[in-house]
């Protein structure tokens, strides 16, 4: 995670955005349109480790991922995910429920795997990219 984030691609992800702070990527599984992880740039692990304006820049990101899947999405709920046990680098998964997606079932970011063709990826690198930039 950290030495391929900034990567326009890699195997996990495509880059959406980048900010100061972070690197914003749509990940390739979308068994949950919209999926997308938003990479602290610097390499720590908790969010105990930021300071106070690093923590606040980090949540702003997210919640503009958020605005920005959620205009190119239109899921019905998004959760945020702060894990790390698989991958020690702080990021913050988000992670779309869409209408069709049962509430009661465990949120779990190992659905699939659902890879579009590249084609339809591409639209929707292209459709979140623009709706982060107009969530600025």
């Amino acid at each position: 995670m950290c030495a391929d984030a900034h990567l326009p691609e890699n195997e996990h992800s495509i880059l959406v955005a980048s900010t100061e702070m972070t690197h914003v990527r749509l990940v390739r599984n979308q068994a949950h349109p919209g999926y997308t992880v938003v990479i602290l740039r610097e390499h720590l692990t908790d969010l105990g480790q930021l300071d106070a304006g690093q923590l606040s820049a980090f949540w702003r990101d997210v919640q503009r991922a958020g605005r920005a899947v959620d205009k190119a999405f239109d899921p019905r709920k998004i959760n945020y995910l702060v894990m790390g046990h698989r991958a020690p680098h702080l990021h913050c998964h988000v992670f779309p429920q869409h209408l069709a997606d049962d509430p009661l079932q465990n949120v779990d970011i190992s659905d699939g795997p659902v890879h579009l063709p590249d084609s339809d990826m591409t639209h929707s690198v292209i459709a979140l990219r623009e709706a982060w930039h107009a969530s600025a």
